[in-house]
C-alpha cells in the first residue's frame, strides 16, 4: 500500500531551492508527498508562494511575516497580507517570536504577532508559529489574544519542556522535523515523546534544519540544505523516538493535518 506523506512547514520558494525545483519534485513523488504546507516569511515571497499553489495543488499556500522580517517590513505589509488572504490564501505562517537575533524588538514583533494571530481567529484559519528564545513572551502573548477555533500549531518546537502544557491548554499542534534530532537534543527527544497523538505533526522546513546523515534520505548539490524529499526521514524518526510503527504514526498524522489544516 503506497503511504502519502504530509510536510507542515516548508520553504519551497526559497530562493536556495529554486535552482533545483525539478529534482525537488522528482524526489517527491519517490517519497509520495500527498500536501506540503508552502510558508511565506515576507510580502518579498509571498507572491512565489501563491503562484507556486496555483501551479501544483499539492502545495498549501501560506503567508506570513516573519519575525525575523519585521524591523525590515515595508509600511503597507498588513494591506498585502489582507490581499493574500482575499486572494484565496488560508494558512498563515510563518509568525512568531524570536529573541535569539541579534537587534530584536520583541514588542514590534509581538504587535505583528498579536495582529496576525487575531486574524487567524477571526477566520478560524491556520498557523505555522515560530518561537525562539521567546517561549514566555509567546505565551503571555497568545494569553490576551483571541486565538483560533481549531488550535495553533508551533513548528519545530525547542522550548522548554514545562512550556508544552501550557501550550497544548491554548490548542497548539507541534510539529518537528528531522533536522531538530542532533545526538545531544534529548529535550527534543523528551518533547517528541511527550506530544499527543492527536497534536503532532511532522514537517521539513527546508532548505533549514539539514537532518544528520544518519538521518538524511536525500541531499542537494549544498550540503549545508535540507532537502524537501527528506520529509520521509521525518516520519520514519518519529515513528522511532515514539516507539509506534511508521504506519500508525502516518495516519495519525494524516488525521491531525486534515483536521488542522484542511478542514472548513
Amino acid at each position: 500500500m503506497t503511504v502519502e506523506l504530509l510536510d507542515a512547514h516548508v520553504h519551497l520558494t526559497d530562493e536556495r531551492l529554486k535552482g533545483s525545483r525539478s529534482l525537488i519534485l522528482t524526489d517527491y513523488e519517490t517519497v509520495h508527498l500527498k500536501k506540503a504546507i508552502v510558508v511565506g516569511t515576507s510580502p518579498s515571497d509571498w507572491p512565489d508562494v501563491l503562484e507556486l499553489s496555483a501551479q501544483d495543488k499539492r502545495f498549501v499556500p501560506a503567508v506570513g511575516l516573519h519575525p525575523w522580517k519585521v524591523n525590515d517590513a515595508p509600511a503597507d505589509w498588513q494591506d498585502q497580507f489582507l490581499h493574500f488572504l482575499e486572494e484565496g490564501v488560508s494558512v498563515i505562517g510563518e509568525i512568531g517570536l524570536d529573541q535569539w537575533i541579534e537587534d530584536h524588538d520583541i514588542e514590534r514583533q509581538q504587535e505583528a504577532f498579536a495582529w496576525q494571530m487575531s486574524l487567524a481567529a477571526e477566520r478560524n484559519l491556520p498557523t505555522s508559529v515560530h518561537c525562539l528564545k521567546a517561549h514566555e513572551p509567546l505565551l503571555k502573548t497568545l494569553r490576551s489574544i483571541d486565538l483560533p477555533e481549531r488550535g495553533f500549531k508551533l513548528h519545530a518546537y525547542n522550548g522548554p519542556v514545562d512550556t508544552m502544557q501550557p501550550l497544548l491548554d491554548l490548542g497548539a499542534y507541534f510539529s518537528f522535523n528531522a533536522g531538530q534530532l542532533r545526538p545531544n537534543a534529548k529535550r527534543i527527544y523528551e518533547l517528541i515523546r511527550l506530544v499527543p497523538d492527536d497534536r503532532l505533526l511532522v514537517e521539513t522546513d527546508a532548505p533549514n534544519f539539514q537532518p544528520p546523515p544518519e538521518r538524511r534520505e536525500f541531499s542537494l548539490d549544498d550540503p549545508e540544505l535540507c532537502h524537501p524529499g527528506n520529509i520521509r526521514a521525518g516520519y520514519r524518526a518519529l515513528a522511532e523516538l515514539r516507539n509506534c510503527p511508521m504506519e500508525d504514526l502516518t495516519k495519525e498524522v494524516t488525521k491531525n493535518f486534515d483536521r488542522y489544516f484542511l478542514a472548513a
